[in-house]
């Protein structure tokens, strides 16, 4: 998946997949567009979705690679059961229908 991002290339496999269109590769997890990293800016943007369904191990895992890749950071993880995102501004919930960008060249 991240050297699919990183190469601009469309890919699939299992339940990720990435689509290109334009300058954006985007990042899906089970049909639902979890990140998106513009090649031009480089800006990389991560979505929480409209449920709590998508914060399950496996969309953390995807979107920490990602951010490991482009930023050298893995900033979402689980504190007492609550989704949590670190910032530069500190840590906070990640929650439901919440958006974060990061610019991949100095997050």
């Amino acid at each position: 998946m991240v050297s699919a991002v990183w190469n601009h290339k469309e890919w699939r496999k299992d339940n990720t997949r990435v689509d290109i269109k334009g300058p954006h590769a985007m990042v899906y997890l089970h049909g639902n567009h979890i990140a998106t990293l513009n090649r031009f800016d480089k800006c990389l943007e991560f979505y929480s979705g409209p449920n709590g369904l998508w914060f399950s191990r496996t969309t953390f895992s995807r979107l920490n690679a990602l951010a490991l890749q482009f930023c050298g950071v893995r900033p979402f993880y689980t504190h007492k059961h609550v989704p949590m995102i670190s910032t530069r501004r500190g840590d906070r919930e990640w929650s439901t229908g919440d958006f974060y960008s990061f610019n991949a060249c100095g997050c």
